[in-house]
């Protein structure tokens, strides 16, 4: 059971190394999912990116949140990753070349590891008018492992979540 673990996230974590090469055409723009109790909702703009396992249909490698909570001054990120990265290390998250932001990973569940940010006014402009959302992430070995997500559509998505 170890092993079969073990090649999974060796699997995974080499799947995420040749996601840096992905474009804007490769994968979906960022799109806007709302929540709701029936007197309100809650809106975020999502960007994910997935795996295609043979006979086993899509594997979600990386997931992107960003809504403004109400009565919130800052928007928050969310970003769920896969199981296995280091937890010891922060992760890294910058927007094309600009200075990255240290964050460290929160929780870990059965379905991946969490963190969460709040994104100032300068990275949410950063990410508004950027191309790429690049994180880094640590394998067990404590070799980074880079991430890029199109930022194409966040500006309209976000708009929409803000409103």
């Amino acid at each position: 059971m170890l092993m079969i673990r073990r090649r999974w996230l060796l699997a995974t974590l080499a799947a995420i190394a040749t996601l840096g090469g992905a474009s804007a055409q490769d994968v979906a723009a960022w799109r806007v999912e709302c929540t709701g109790d029936g007197k309100a909702l809650d809106c975020r703009a999502v960007q994910q990116l997935f795996q295609r396992v043979q006979n086993q249909g899509d594997r979600l490698l990386v997931a992107v949140l960003v809504r403004r909570p109400p009565d919130a001054k800052t928007a928050q990120m969310t970003m769920q990753l896969p199981l296995g990265v280091n937890l010891t290390e922060a992760i890294r998250v910058r927007v094309d070349g600009g200075a990255p932001e240290r964050q460290p990973i929160q929780t870990c569940t059965n379905v991946g590891c969490f963190v969460s940010m709040s994104v100032n006014d300068k990275f949410l402009a950063a990410m508004r008018t950027g191309k790429e959302l690049k994180l880094t992430v640590y394998d067990t070995n404590k070799k980074p492992v880079e991430m890029s997500l199109p930022l194409l559509g966040f500006a309209l998505a976000y708009d929409k979540v803000k409103s």
